[in-house]
């Protein structure tokens, strides 16, 4: 394609006919308009949360209570077979993550090409974005389209041992109206990002490249690029702060155009954006201190019993289910009783930075009042609580809305173990929501 194709004779628009052949030789066509597109798969003129936000200052409380509020869920899919039970009690199985390992996997989960994209959990998010350049053009009489488009597929990677994210942009799926806009259309993706509510946020690892601009003829040999991003914990001690959260949106931005056309400028436009939220903690069982996940989401923590490795918790598991599908009939009784935490029910929120003695103290008040004294036979029962002691609707909330129930001490103490290794591994911190699916 030379420039000389694209010279203009100067004829009015109205004089062309319309034609869908793309002549080989453009030599005297005239560019009567050019459009660029750049959206969500599913909905390519979507314009939800494009970008960077308007409001660079919303608080930490304010994007905490964003991620409660999403109705967004997932189901927590682990590796279960390293779970162990011996004389020393049960052993969780090793964190492994769920990753989005291909772009084969993002494009067949529906919501991949939402504005929302698809949070597969904690550490894994896609989004596919499709880019279209339509450049009209009149020539001796006749107008044509030239076409392109393509598609971006953007996957992120989370970490709980770093305050890092790793995105991973490949564009796919290049289609042209002719096959010299293989060569002569450029296109520019980046991922920009903001710091959210605290700064250093959005510290780009030098080592990656944030934009990358290339024909698509090129794009076709080298199809993607990777970039990363870090974020510096704020001071320890700060009470306002105690998780030492930071928050940072990054979105994908692209450009088309064609150099050879007159007048052919790049047009930039962003994707919606997406949410980081770091973390630097001590109080998590299994991983490390520092965490970057996708937080605009509530996981759901699972009971697979029906896994030899999780029978040790199967008694806790049935208290749960009963507590969630037949409130009124729980032990201690309520007229009305509503118990949260199912997956069509209010969430459960962690609460951590509390002395762990209220919720329990009331849950054994209750068993105490419905078996006696003598409830726990020597030690071998224990008295089980839903909601959780480490929660904040745990039995201490006053309002009557939990169960118990006396189960083996064996199973309890599973149960416990299983719950102290989720929040781990799901990165669930004091504050957070999420639901419970006691069901294999």
């Amino acid at each position: 394609m030379t420039a000389s194709a694209f010279v203009a004779i100067g004829l009015p628009t109205a004089a062309y006919a319309e034609t869908d052949q793309v002549p080989v030789d453009l030599a005297g066509g005239t560019v009567v308009s050019t459009t660029f597109r750049y959206g969500p798969l599913n909905d390519i003129d979507s314009t939800a949360q494009r970008g960077a936000r308007l409001d660079r200052g919303v608080t930490l409380e304010a994007l905490r209570q964003e991620d409660r509020d999403s109705t967004a869920r997932y189901r927590s899919n682990y590796d279960v077979s390293g779970a162990t039970r011996s004389q020393a009690g049960w052993t969780p199985p090793p964190f492994e993550y769920d990753y989005i390992e291909t772009v084969d996997e993002c494009e067949d989960h529906p919501e991949s090409g939402s504005a929302a994209g698809w949070i597969k959990n904690h550490y894994a998010f896609c989004r596919i974005m499709k880019g279209e350049r339509v450049d009209r053009v009149c020539l001796l009489g006749r107008c044509f389209n030239l076409t392109s488009s393509f598609h971006v597929n953007i996957l992120g990677f989370g970490s709980e041992r770093d305050r890092k994210v790793r995105v991973v942009t490949t564009v796919s799926d290049i289609r042209t109206s002719s096959p010299a806009l293989q060569v002569g259309t450029v296109v520019r993706i980046g991922n920009p990002c903001a710091s959210l509510g605290t700064t250093d946020n959005c510290v780009l690892d030098r080592n990656t490249p944030a934009s990358v601009e290339k024909t698509l003829a090129e794009w076709r040999v080298q199809s993607f690029f990777s970039t990363g991003y870090a974020s510096v914990a704020p001071p320890e001690g700060d009470p306002t702060n105690p998780n030492r959260l930071g928050y940072m949106d990054f979105w994908s931005e692209a450009s088309a155009f064609v150099p050879e056309l007159p007048n052919s400028r790049p047009v930039t436009i962003s994707s919606p954006r997406q949410k980081v939220r770091y973390d630097t903690v001590r109080y998590l069982s299994q991983n490390g201190f520092n965490g970057a996940i996708f937080s605009n989401v509530r996981a759901v923590m699972p009971y697979p019993v029906d896994r030899p490795e999780f029978t040790a918790m199967t008694q806790e598991a049935a208290h749960i289910d009963f507590a969630q599908t037949q409130p009124g009939s729980t032990i201690p009784a309520k007229a009305g009783k509503v118990i949260p935490g199912a997956l069509d029910g209010q969430p459960l929120t962690r609460w951590y930075f509390n002395n762990f003695d209220q919720n329990r103290a009331e849950a054994r008040k209750a068993c105490v009042a419905e078996w006696g004294p003598d409830y726990a036979q020597g030690g071998t029962l224990q008295c089980d609580e839903y909601p959780f002691n480490a929660t904040h609707q745990g039995a201490a909330r006053g309002d009557g809305n939990f169960s118990v129930r006396v189960i083996p001490k064996d199973d309890n103490e599973a149960g416990g173990a299983w719950l102290g290794a989720w929040y781990s591994y799901d990165r669930i911190l004091d504050g957070d929501a999420f639901h419970v699916d006691p069901t294999p």
